[in-house]
């Protein structure tokens, strides 16, 4: 068996935790009126922007709860969110989360050379934005489950990394690291914030979709979010680092953010 796709334990015990790094930053909640429906006024009620705000340095990127489309992939059963390192930054992820029997799929898409206009559709019927994977110009793929013990303890397991769409930007010992660096060292950082959503997920007995949102506190929102943002910036910042390097360096603002927290 691929040693990515055996079960490990996704807990890091001398990295902080959630509840560390929320100290350290506030989150506003802000009417995304740039992506309001101009023909279905009732669902912008629902369409916020998340601005991730830190407490020492301006390093704001953005989370939304959007509404998924693309892949030729069923997402009505995922919770999603759209992570922007910066405010309209080119390079954004779009991290999904499933409840399946006893373990959580995530799957992260990461855009390097999309801005979020670029694949959101407004005025598709959802009260949420809806963002299209289709519209695309690349989308790189790592899925990832955590799964509980009989004794609780998470553990997670690489499912798929896939990095075939800019096979033609690097050299193939290039694509050969950057897979390695997002089967392992990305995804083993990526699991051991997503074991806590998971966490928060269960603790609350919510299901993993917008309306298990909205029955979370304050703070286990908070902390949601934060996981989410964590995770979408981990893997923008190493395939900005190996990959898109001076074609655009909004994704220094991922690598910024996460040096800043970790």
């Amino acid at each position: 068996m691929n040693y990515s796709k055996e079960l490990k334990a996704a807990k890091i015990f001398n990295l902080s935790s959630l509840n560390n790094l929320t100290d350290n930053i506030f989150i506003s909640n802000q009417a995304d009126v740039n992506y309001y429906s101009m023909k279905r006024a009732d669902n912008n009620r629902y369409r916020k922007v998340k601005d991730i705000q830190t407490s020492n340095i301006n390093i704001n990127p953005t989370v939304r709860i959007v509404h998924l489309l693309g892949e030729n992939k069923k997402y009505s059963s995922y919770l999603s969110f759209a992570v922007e390192p910066k405010d309209r930054s080119t390079g954004i992820a779009i991290v999904s989360l499933c409840n399946e029997s006893n373990a959580f799929l995530c799957d992260i898409r990461i855009l390097p050379l999309n801005t979020l206009s670029d694949i959101a559709d407004q005025e598709e019927y959802s009260q949420l934005l809806t963002v299209n994977l289709d519209r695309s110009k690349f989308v790189l793929k790592t899925d990832i489950t955590v799964a509980l013990t009989e004794n609780s303890e998470p553990l997670y397991s690489v499912d798929e990394v896939d990095v075939t769409v800019i096979a033609d930007l690097v050299t193939q010992s290039e694509v050969i690291e950057l897979k390695r660096e997002l089967e392992f060292q990305g995804s083993k950082l990526a699991a051991h914030y997503l074991q806590e959503v998971l966490a928060i997920f269960s603790s609350f007995n919510m299901p993993l979709n917008y309306q298990g949102t909205t029955a979370l506190s304050d703070d286990a929102m908070k902390k949601v979010l934060l996981g989410n943002a964590i995770t979408g910036c981990i893997f923008l910042e190493i395939i900005g680092s190996n990959v898109i390097k001076d074609l655009n360096r909004d994704w220094t603002s991922a690598g910024a953010f996460i040096g800043y927290l970790l």
